[in-house]
């Protein structure tokens, strides 16, 4: 028996007779049946072929056309709808720093992970890694192996999540190379992972530099869109 993450509420679950003598570990359930129902899952079926957005009929969205108009045609995937469950789940997770909630979809989203690529997360600048003491998109991550590839220009810090959708959009690169990493990325097949696809300038401006510094290819997977 545990308990649900987000609620608390216990989860009960039987196990067989078979499993007991197989010797496999129990694999405990992070979310109970009411809240794993709260979050929708992106039908891939129906998706906006560039960013992952779920559509009524398989194409490409308005943003993307935008996008595609000024020679970006990053192709993102993401598991989840951006749903009032999944905004109040990052509300708390996030700004109200509860690392514990970075289980709660952790098995789900690292299946979606290609780990023959190279696996790059959306940093955080110092001053949010010290007021919340974690990146919550590496925390999502669990133990797949990443490169730390990106860094955030001290110089451009301003807050996504601070920003309108209109600033978003307009907002200029705040991304720079880890020097460090420069010879691990050259010429490989990279994912860039980040926790929500809002408009898109996130994940573009991290393509774009990883690109100027001399990757094979770049993808982007999200938690949510």
């Amino acid at each position: 028996m545990n308990k649900c993450i987000l609620c608390g509420q216990k989860i009960t679950f039987q196990i067989s007779i078979s499993f007991l003598l197989s010797l496999k570990p129990i694999k405990y359930k992070p979310l109970c049946d009411k809240c794993e129902t709260q979050f929708e899952r992106i039908n891939q079926e129906i998706i906006c072929q560039q960013c992952g957005r779920e559509m009524e009929v398989a194409g490409i969205c308005d943003d993307c056309v935008k996008w595609q108009n000024v020679g970006n045609k990053l192709i993102n995937r993401a598991v989840y709808k951006y749903n009032d469950a999944m905004k109040e789940y990052m509300h708390r997770y996030k700004f109200c720093g509860d690392y514990n909630l970075r289980k709660s979809f952790t098995d789900e989203f690292c299946s979606h992970i290609d780990t023959k690529k190279i696996i790059v997360p959306i940093p955080v600048s110092e001053e949010t890694l010290t007021e919340r003491g974690f990146n919550q998109v590496i925390g999502l991550l669990a133990e797949t192996k990443i490169v730390e590839a990106l860094i955030i220009n001290q110089e451009s810090k301003t807050r996504q999540s601070s920003l309108n959708r209109k600033q978003r959009l307009k907002a200029s690169q705040v991304f720079e190379i880890n020097d460090n990493m420069k010879d691990v990325i050259k010429d490989k097949e990279i994912i860039i992972i980040d926790d929500i696809y809002t408009t898109g300038t996130t994940m573009h401006h991290a393509a774009q530099v990883l690109q100027k510094n001399g990757v094979k290819s770049v993808q982007g997977l999200t938690l949510c869109r």
